[in-house]
């Protein structure tokens, strides 16, 4: 999978609106399967963060670390059940969708299905083959069952059915997540509803249209079913979205991008003006399913995660407080006389503030922190547009924090302790690798600074793009403002 399992089991990538695994697991409990026992040995942790005990769905889930990955199935022997009742073998990675409690009989009973190709071959390189997925009459489980690879196991079993030992079903249609085609193929047939029982829950926008919470959708975007858009997502101006496509979630989509037949895991940014068909994009990891290739792109600009930090250079950081010195000592005449004039008709006064020193852990919270002064104890708090008000209670006052090195000219908004323990965890972990400056993009580009959603996605969409040449454009833009406001309202 060209190292998209290096974080993750496989079992864990997106389907839709929801992890593969999790989609079995509701499908095998839906033809009333009510344990299920969980040989892990990848990311177990994860997997059963996603599952639980079983009461979310009125069952009993196991848990079984695999010492030896190679050698799984050693964990069948301390299973109880397996002695008394019929059981069911399933390699997650490709599951049938067939009805399973149907399958027992006296003899093993095989689930086969059509194998990838080998790339370049031939379409006639298609093989039938058993696919991971058995039913199993109750019995102990013997010794040299449980020693066996996976490989070992496939032979054996193949060798039962070529001798009419174990009975064949062969099934066409399975979640399969083996390799990045087959995954895409999956997903190409839940979005059009081709399988049985296995849906997207949600609400459809329109039909084959499904947009989840939280999305900021530009006007201009142009959608074409089927898609799903998770949850905190952004696309931006021009993007051209479907069909077959799926957006994990906690993603953003930049401008003049189109997206067909594929999967951005959640996370991700996608740059501006590409065109993306039948890939996969985890964070800068692209994989092109025709080819059978994979690409960690180290152009941040092209693709990239939201959640990696950056750390800005001496040089920078120094010539910020050799600037921030001079504004100071230009803008003097101005701050003195925004002080009389804010102090007499709204009663304001210069304030300190403590906000947290970024980038800092969760554990720094409390203890990193650094003053910055401000026209106003709201002149932060309270989300604002750029304009006179915030260059005279923000950008001025703040212009010593950045004489001391302490906070940039342009960041993500600065923020108390307090405010970031509010915060959900996703945009807590995402703003504490970030850095902090006077003029941010949420003041720059939002419509309403005060919706939460809006705010996230500026500050996700800032720590993607920051750079010095994209700080020098907000810079750009926010004086730009001074002298062509926007909204003379704000």
């Amino acid at each position: 999978m060209h190292s998209l399992d290096a974080k993750r089991s496989l079992v864990l990538l997106p389907l839709g609106d929801r992890p593969l695994l999790q989609h079995i697991v509701e499908s095998l409990v839906a033809q009333g399967i009510v344990t299920i026992e969980l040989i892990v040995c990848h990311a177990p942790e994860a997997v059963e963060a996603l599952l639980g005990n079983g009461d979310r769905w009125g069952c009993k889930f196991r848990y079984h670390l695999a010492a030896h990955p190679e050698r799984p199935y050693r964990s069948l022997k301390i299973i109880p059940e397996i002695r008394t009742q019929p059981w069911s073998l399933i390699h997650a990675e490709s599951y049938p969708c067939v009805g399973l409690a149907d399958a027992v009989f006296e003899k093993p009973t095989l689930f086969y299905g059509i194998t990838d190709p080998v790339r370049d071959a031939p379409s006639a390189a298609k093989l039938e083959a058993w696919k991971g997925t058995a039913v199993f009459a109750a019995g102990a489980v013997s010794d040299s069952f449980a020693n066996q690879t996976i490989e070992e196991l496939q032979v054996n079993l193949e060798g039962l059915a070529s001798s009419s030992e174990a009975r064949v079903i062969r099934v066409q249609k399975w979640l399969d997540a083996s390799t990045p085609a087959s995954l895409l193929e999956t997903q190409t047939m839940l979005l059009g509803g081709s399988l049985d029982g296995i849906k997207i829950n949600g609400m459809e926008r329109e039909p084959g249209i499904w947009i989840s919470r939280n999305v900021v959708i530009h006007p201009t975007v142009e959608l074409t079913a089927p898609l799903y858009v998770g949850p905190n997502s952004r696309l931006n101006r021009g993007v051209r979205l479907g069909p077959n496509a799926v957006i994990e979630g906690e993603c953003i989509v930049d401008t003049n991008t189109t997206i067909e037949h594929s999967l951005v895991t959640a996370g991700s940014y996608v740059g501006e003006g590409l065109e993306l068909n039948k890939v996969l994009v985890d964070h800068n990891l692209l994989i092109n399913a025709r080819l059978g290739t994979g690409v960690d792109v180290v152009e941040s600009f092209l693709l990239g995660g939201l959640n990696q930090p950056r750390k800005q250079s001496w040089l920078i950081l120094r010539a910020q407080s050799v600037l921030a010195v001079l504004l100071i000592l230009l803008f003097l005449p101005v701050s003195i006389l925004a002080a009389i004039v804010f102090g007499v008709l709204r009663r304001l006064s210069y304030v300190s503030i403590q906000m947290v020193q970024l980038p800092s852990r969760e554990n720094e919270i409390s203890s990193r922190g650094y003053s910055l002064l401000c026209l106003g104890a709201d002149a932060w708090s309270v989300p604002r547009k750029a304009g006179w008000r915030t260059f005279l209670r923000q950008f001025l006052p703040g212009l010593f924090a950045v004489a001391k090195g302490r906070i940039g000219f342009v960041g993500l908004p600065p923020r108390t302790p307090e405010e970031i323990e509010k915060l959900p965890t996703d945009w807590r972990v995402l703003y504490l690798g970030g850095s902090a400056g006077l003029i941010t993009e949420a003041a720059l580009s939002l419509s309403d600074p005060a919706d939460e959603t809006q705010r996230y996605l500026a500050d996700a969409y800032y720590v993607v793009r920051r750079s010095f040449i994209y700080n020098l454009k907000l810079s750009l833009k926010y004086f730009l403002r001074l002298v062509f406001p926007a909204d003379l309202t704000s």
